[in-house]
């Protein structure tokens, strides 16, 4: 199976769990539904990921404030935790690796609403400093009137900063949002922009494989080939929408 075929299977494991779901507690209970939607999220990564990164839910507390509940909270296994209980983990801001929100479904208006949440549980992690802990957002559907431009648009309007932006967003199976602090055609000037993509099939595993790359950057880029198909998503970009702070 090459690259491009496991990015599909991905996809189609993602969507079939969502629908069993669904089919299961019909409109009963929703909270269940989303509940397990994260589970879904988190079972995926722990299959991908080191284990040195510890993959569950919870918040980042520190001596002033804390976070939003986090739905996946990915964190150093090496690092302390203030408490924890099953996967429910409470972390100081060093000890992040990466955190996820996860929506059943997006509007345009939920999208900001999500992503204005994301920036807000990432400025209090960045501030910290914690350069390295990346933020993300995953949806299982997306409503078809939501344009992949005015999607860019909202990452940069709720992104006062470098510390609230959103690292990347899967939205349904084919739309993919990445923010990207260089060009990515030539890996050099400063960019900081966010790219719409436009990848049938293909949004779920651009999104593990870079919350793989952002947890383990040294690896991917050495194997590239290996996390990513080519000649890669810009021939799919679909917008482009430049930081308020650039």
């Amino acid at each position: 199976m090459n690259v491009r075929e496991y990015f599909q299977s991905l996809s189609q494991e993602i969507s079939a769990l969502k629908h069993r779901v669904r089919h299961l507690i019909e409109d009963a209970h929703w909270q269940t539904d989303g509940e397990w939607k994260e589970t879904v999220v988190r079972q995926v990564l722990r299959r991908h990921l080191p284990s040195t990164a510890v993959v569950g839910r919870g918040f980042v507390v520190t001596a002033q404030a804390q976070t939003h509940q986090i739905d996946v909270l990915v964190h150093d296994a090496s690092k302390p935790v203030l408490f924890r209980d099953g996967d429910l983990a409470f972390v100081t801001p060093d000890a992040v690796l990466g955190i996820i929100e996860v929506k059943a479904r997006v509007t345009e208006a939920i999208f900001r609403e999500a992503a204005t949440r994301i920036g807000e549980n990432s400025r209090l992690i960045r501030q910290h400093p914690n350069t390295r802990a990346f933020s993300a957002l995953f949806a299982f559907d997306v409503d078809r009137r939501a344009r992949p431009q005015r999607l860019a648009d909202i990452l940069a309007e709720v992104a006062p900063s470098y510390d609230d932006r959103t690292n990347f967003a899967c939205l349904g199976t084919s739309t993919f949002l990445r923010y990207w602090n260089e060009d990515p055609e030539t890996g050099r000037r400063i960019y900081k922009s966010w790219h719409a993509y436009d990848v049938p099939e293909l949004a779920a595993g651009y999104f593990v494989h870079n919350v793989v790359d952002a947890v383990s950057p040294e690896s991917v880029f050495r194997n590239s080939d290996v996390w990513f198909p080519r000649p890669g998503k810009e021939p799919h970009r679909t917008a482009v929408t430049t930081a308020t702070w650039a």
